[in-house]
């Protein structure tokens, strides 16, 4: 399969052009981005919208000086560690599961967990 990438999930089976996602080695498929919980979801929204302020603030003059640069790097790492923490969230719980996957939101809905 070159030129194709896997999806994160193991138990799927779809994979998408290697050319659409440059530098990428794993992608999540919109079926298996559904089937996450919603706090994954939303926390990758916020960091993506924080990300995007962030970006837009540092090409502003104002906020890309040099003595503003050790405060960008710290941002820059704490981005970073949050990112990470969150792909290891998502890889856990697509490969780490005892249950099928979905079945935890389904039994938080019905109250039985």
């Amino acid at each position: 399969m070159t030129g194709r990438i896997r999806c994160l999930n193991p138990r799927c089976a779809r994979t998408a052009a290697q050319d659409k996602h440059p530098g990428c080695d794993t992608i999540i498929c919109a079926k298996c981005w559904r089937a996450m919980p919603l706090e994954f979801r939303r926390r990758w929204k916020t960091l993506n919208a924080r990300d995007r302020k962030l970006g837009r603030l540092h090409k502003k003059t104002s906020f890309n000086r040099p003595e503003r640069q050790p405060q960008w790097n710290r941002l820059a790492a704490i981005y970073d560690r949050a990112w990470e923490a969150l792909h290891l969230s998502i890889i856990h719980y697509f490969t780490a599961s005892e249950r099928p996957i979905g079945i935890e939101d389904f039994l938080k809905e019905n109250g039985l967990v």
